[in-house]
Parts: structure tokens; sequence; C-alpha cells
């Protein structure tokens, strides 16, 4: 047999279950056998050392020691088993039956009704308070209906701009009522006036139609500008009418829009029963335009405009002196600041106006004046000036 090749006859025994290689002991290492040198050996280099392999065929390692077993500790218990014994049950008490009555129903009110048998039912009302109830509503409203002109008679309208002796005079002369009645059924015609004179290509058409048109011939020709607009048209039949006395004249006023949207005032006096269109108070003419009242240049003898109370002060102009006013143009385009003096006639006549007495408060928050005039002191604005005069209330002439 060839060393170092297996004998196929000599075969391995199948691993069993008694087999325990875990707990082997070490392998003793027994010197190597004898081996012929190798041929680097021969020629005198040297010979490494071969560390020896582990050999199979060593003899048999001893057996190791039993391990001592473990038995398990029984102990017994005695066969008898402890009882409880059950107590006798208690006395069974025997019921006692108690009558309770069941009290009475309380009566039907508005309060209860609904919480018992006849909860949900429909309940009627009494006829006889439905008629009560409903005379009592229709007495209110007919009583709310005769005190509610009582009531607004403060925020009415009132069409009659007047001074205290103005109205005064007006209810001693019956005649000054019997001309404001038959101004009222003038509006067609003040429409047909208002037409024609939108209508007039030359100052001289304007004669007929307005107030004192001899007396303002010359202004006429100065100021007058023809009304560019479309042919043929006039104002609304349903144009708004009111009728006023001013200054001891009657007077009325027709208000509307313009084809272009914007507001127009015509204002109509009936002087010897003939209705005129008041050129000036129409078109809110001055003596000076307010362009140049607000360079401080121009006529101030007689200018319209719509005023109101304001707190501009300075020192030519102080507060404790003087009341300051704002004074609008016509077309509200401009404004410049106008003075009165606490002590003179024009100041009572404007806070009269616009302020009210001592109980009341403003009457109203801007009106309609004609004022005279005056360039302010030296130390002043161009746009201040100091009113010489109330020449009226509103812009129709004397």
């Amino acid at each position: 047999m060839t060393p170092g090749k297996p004998y196929p006859h000599n075969h391995v025994p199948e691993v069993t279950g008694d087999d325990t290689w875990d707990d082997a002991e070490p392998v003793t290492r027994l010197e190597p056998p004898a081996r012929i040198p190798s041929r680097g050996a021969l020629h005198g280099a040297p010979v490494a050392r071969l560390e020896p392999g582990l050999r199979i065929d060593g003899p048999s390692r001893p057996a190791a020691p039993q391990e001592k077993i473990r038995r398990l500790e029984i102990e017994e218990i005695a066969p008898s088993v402890v009882r409880l014994k059950a107590d006798a049950p208690p006395p069974r008490v025997e019921r006692i039956v108690t009558f309770h009555q069941r009290q009475a129903l309380p009566t039907e009110t508005h309060q209860n009704r609904g919480e018992g048998g006849d909860w949900g039912k429909k309940h009627t009302i009494s006829l006889r308070w439905i008629l009560a109830m409903g005379a009592i509503v229709v007495t209110l409203i007919v009583l709310g209906m005769i005190a509610l002109p009582h009531i607004n008679a403060p925020n009415a309208v009132v069409f009659a701009t007047q001074s205290s002796s103005d109205a005064a005079h007006a209810d001693e002369n019956p005649a000054g009522i019997d001309a404001l009645n038959r101004l009222l059924d003038r509006q067609p015609e003040a429409i047909s006036i208002y037409r024609s004179f939108l209508a007039a290509t030359h100052p001289d058409d304007l004669t007929p139609l307005i107030r004192d048109a001899a007396d303002m011939n010359g202004v006429l020709r100065q100021r007058w500008e023809p009304a560019r607009l479309p042919r043929g048209w006039e104002p609304a039949p349903d144009s708004g009418w009111q009728v006023m006395e001013l200054m001891g004249h009657p007077c009325a006023l027709l208000s509307g829009h313009l084809p272009d949207n914007s507001w127009f005032q015509a204002y109509f006096t009936a002087d010897n029963d003939r209705l005129l269109l008041d050129w000036k108070a129409t078109t809110g003419y001055g003596t000076a335009t307010f362009k140049d009242l607000e360079q401080g240049r121009g006529n101030g003898d007689e200018i319209r405009g719509e005023i109101t109370l304001s707190d501009f002060y300075s020192l030519v102009f102080p507060e404790d002196t003087y009341q300051a006013f704002q004074l609008v143009s016509p077309d509200g385009n401009h404004y410049i600041w106008c003075y009165a003096a606490r002590d003179t006639p024009a100041f009572a006549a404007l806070a009269r106006e616009l302020q009210g007495g001592p109980i009341l408060d403003k009457t109203s928050d801007s009106a309609k004046v004609t004022l005279a005039l005056d360039r302010g002191p030296d130390g002043s604005l161009p746009n201040q000036w100091l009113i010489r005069d109330l020449l009226q209330i509103d812009w129709i002439a004397r």
C-alpha cells in the first residue's frame, strides 16, 4: 500500500448519539517522526522546523469524571383537606305593603299647560281675546299716524327761508300769503322762461325774461355767456319747485339736472304778479370772481357763495375778536376765508343763521349768503377777507 493514500476498505464509522466531542480533552503534542531531509537541506540550506501535525491515531483520552447528579426533592402533603362550614342564612323578612294615595293634579295654567295628559293637544284662544288684541293694535297704529306729523315737525324741510321779522310780517299781511299761493301753480311758466333763458343767443334776448334788466344791461354784456346745450332741450316737467319769501319778496326756486347731469337752480320773483328770472341769483353773480379773491384782488362789494363756520385764525384775525368763516364759490371749486368782527351786526345775523341760540345747536351747517367784503389788514393772507356787511341771506337781491 502506497503511503499517504487512503485505504479503500477502511471506512470511517458513522457518528452516534453518545459521541462527546464538545468536552474532549486537549490533545497531547507528540514529537514528529523522522522524515527524509528535503533537497535544499542536502545542499547546506537551512531547514525550517515544521510544526507537528495533529495525529488522529493517538492514544485514547482518559475518561471525564462523572458529574454529580442532582435529584428532585419531594415533599409529601397530608391527604386530609380542611373544609369551610357555611353559617346559617339570616331570617327572611316579610314585605310590608303601604298604600300611598296619588296627589291631585294642579289646576291647568299657561305655565304647566302641556305637561300632563293634554301634552301635544291644540289649544284655542278665546275669540274675545283675539278681538280685543286686534282692537288694541289698530288703535295704536291710528294714534301713531296722528302723532307722526308732530314728531317729524322739528326735522321737516323748511321751504321758506326768512327771518323772524319777515315771518311775522307775512303772518300780518294776508296779501303776501296770497302771492305765495299763486306761485305754487306757476311751475310750467317757470320752465318755459328758463328754457328761453338757456336758448338765448344775445344779451338783448334776456331783457323780457330777467328781473331789473334795464339796470343790468352793462353787466349782462360783460358777463353773459351762451349756454352750450342741445337744441330743443328743456327742464323735466317734474323739476323741483319751491315757493318761499326772501327779504319780503315772494320767490320760487326751480331745480333739476342739465343734460350733463350737473345740478341747476333757477331763482324767480313775482313782483307785481309778474314771474321773472333773477339772473344774479341764478348765475351766482359777484363783483369779483373767486379766482381773483383767492389772489387778494377784485371788488368785494357783492359776493355770493355758501358760508360755513371755521376755526382758521391768525395773529391778524385772533379768535377773541373775530369769528372765522369759509366762503365757497357757487360752483364749489374755489373758497376763501372770511372774518366778521364779533361786535358787528353781520356777525350777529350769521351767528343766528349758523349757530342758533344758547339752547339749540347749529340750525344748519351752511347757508347761501351775499356779502360785502374788504381786504384784510396788513399781514393777512391774500385769501383772507373781512366781512363788511351781510347784504342778505340767500342770493336773491333786495
